[in-house]
């Protein structure tokens, strides 16, 4: 019985010990803040207002079945707030987990050589189901199809396709994202602060508030 209080003692310190772990341990991380220099570049495709309270950058894969389905957020942020948000696109293609990833970041870029880089990327999404288990001369010969449908130069297109200066744009994406943390896609930044898919809208209300 005189070990009583000396046992009650130590299983009180215990208990203390595992509680302050329990509260350090489960304490949120601060959200991450990217320099905004490594992610906002002047010749990238964007939407909304330059210059607007809050600057959203994207990474994403053309191929990603998650950046297709975070589309309709993105749409409603920019329907919500066309002139407080300003929208930048920008590729990470995942070539080891979707095969197009790559060829399809290049359409697109060639497809902004035209002007038609909203079009191109709306129409590889919409049909993604159509192409992302095709065979690459299949891929190709969809690819083309779609070319036709947007009113774009076929041959121009396929040289400027597979140029070295579209090839150096999907890299410079993809090296700033890299630096940025960038690991999968689609990744959200806004106002520099990553941010997930589903938190996006939320992000972009809260850096608003704060910015009034």
């Amino acid at each position: 019985m005189k070990n009583v209080p000396l046992l009650i003692g130590t299983l009180v310190g215990t208990l203390a010990i595992v509680i302050g772990l329990a509260v350090v341990f489960s304490k949120p991380e601060p959200a991450k803040i990217v320099d905004t220099s490594v992610l906002v570049k002047d010749d990238r495709p964007t939407k909304g207002t330059k210059g607007a309270k809050v600057t959203v950058v994207e990474f994403s894969d053309l191929q990603c079945p998650s950046c297709k389905a975070a589309e309709p957020e993105v749409l409603r942020v920019l329907a919500q707030y066309p002139k407080d948000v300003y929208f930048i696109y920008r590729h990470f293609p995942l070539p080891t987990v979707h095969q197009h990833a790559q060829a399809a970041a290049q359409a697109a870029e060639a497809a902004k050589t035209v002007n038609k880089f909203w079009e191109m990327h709306d129409l590889l999404f919409a049909t993604q189901s159509e192409w992302e288990n095709l065979d690459e001369p299949a891929f190709n010969k969809k690819l083309e199809e779609y070319v036709q449908k947007l009113a774009i130069d076929k041959s121009d297109f396929q040289k400027k396709m597979n140029s070295k200066e579209i090839k150096d744009a999907v890299a410079a994406d993809v090296s700033d994202g890299t630096r940025a943390g960038v690991d999968g896609t689609p990744t959200f930044f806004v106002n520099g602060q990553l941010t997930s898919a589903p938190q996006l809208f939320s992000t972009v209300e809260s850096a608003l508030s704060v910015n009034k």
